[in-house]
């Protein structure tokens, strides 16, 4: 059996698990576990000669946990096993491949990824991401310090579950046993729940108060009992609490220098955002998008335009129709702050959603 059959076979049982019905929350843990392969690197080979020659394959497995610190910055810490033959050669032509004491392998180790997919908009089931870390392995009888690096990718199939393939390549301790670890398995984002506040990665300008947003949810269903028709006076009032809820979340989403990417830390400030949103059919809201004053102002135009775009496209995606939503960017012209410092230009990089008009 080869690498490849080996990876296929393991991420089809993962995709026979099925797909699970979850909330759309930000959830900055994860756990994964899966099929793990450990491929000895012949001394004689380069790198990429023995990646692509003849496998060695040890089957064992591998659990991990990471947590999303910012900026797309995940820290994991893993641990893997596998049996080995005794006495096996595994190469004829190498006596150095020889492991003479070897029953088992273990490896513990911590990894840090760069999620690539916060650098484009669409596609977020897609979650590519390249790593870099360090451990202790036993390979031999003998544990020894390794150096790794690799690369991965998450396929999402809710928010909550995917599956996960990845190779990573171990070098160090100089007991000769270089080795290539291919894996496959399943990933769970944890809590399952949602989670009361959001990780934000920013200053924080404004403080959303939850408690708030469910007594304005229950107040608002009660009102749907009430069968007499709102009057003017009432309907500006429920305007002017709507749009002031939802910019109360809508001020927490900022974007990066020059960037669309919707971050993960703002999906549980959408998903309110579509709460309310859904709460107020009668209503219907524009997205309106803004930059700092960083480029040239055609670019920042464009650039806002994008911003309203993705945040219209999120809450589309979550439930509010889109002949309900409409997208407009403002480029430079309306900053809220000074952009002679950084955090007045971090306060430009926003969204504002407001209700244009009834959908009666």
């Amino acid at each position: 059996m080869n690498r490849i059959k080996i990876l296929m076979v393991a991420t089809l049982a993962t995709l026979s698990t099925g797909v699970l019905s979850a909330q759309d929350n930000y959830r900055p843990w994860l756990v994964g576990a899966g099929v793990s392969t450990v491929d000895f690197k012949v001394p004689e080979r380069s790198v990429i000669k023995d990646w692509f020659g003849y496998p060695d394959m040890n089957v064992g497995f591998r659990v991990n946990a990471a947590r999303y610190i910012k900026k797309g910055i995940t820290a994991e810490a893993g641990f893997a096993y596998a049996s080995i033959k005794k006495d096996q050669n595994y190469f004829p032509d190498v006596e150095e491949t020889k492991l003479t004491n070897a029953k088992s392998y273990w490896a513990f180790d911590v990894r840090g990824r760069y999620h690539l997919n916060r650098l484009w908009n669409g596609l977020p089931w897609l979650d590519p991401y390249p790593q870099v870390g360090v451990g202790v392995a036993s390979v031999d009888n003998e544990s020894k310090f390794k150096f790794i690096a690799g690369a991965g990718v998450n396929f999402w199939f809710t928010d909550v579950v995917g599956a996960n393939v990845n190779t990573a390549y171990n070098v160090g301790g100089g007991t000769g046993h270089d080795y290539y670890q291919w894996g496959a398995g399943v990933v769970l984002k944890l809590p399952l729940t949602a989670r009361e506040n959001p990780i934000v990665d920013h200053v924080e300008r404004t403080k959303v108060k939850e408690p708030k947003v469910k007594k304005e949810r229950k107040r608002v269903s009660a009102n749907k009992a009430i069968t007499r028709v709102e009057t003017a006076e009432e309907r500006e009032a429920r305007t002017q609490r709507v749009v002031k809820q939802i910019n109360l979340y809508a001020k927490t989403i900022l974007f990066d220098t020059d960037k669309s990417v919707v971050k993960p830390q703002a999906e549980f400030i959408l998903d309110n955002i579509a709460i309310i949103m859904n709460e107020n059919p009668d209503f219907n809201f524009v997205v309106e998008g803004h930059t700092d004053n960083t480029g040239t102002p055609e670019h920042n135009l464009k650039l806002s335009q994008d911003r309203a775009d993705a945040i219209k496209q999120y809450l589309s995606r979550h439930g509010v129709s889109k002949k309900r939503l409409d997208a407009k960017g403002y480029g430079q012209t309306r900053p809220i702050e000074s952009n002679e410092t950084e955090r007045g230009k971090e306060i430009n990089r926003r969204v504002e959603i407001n209700v244009v008009k009834d959908n009666q």
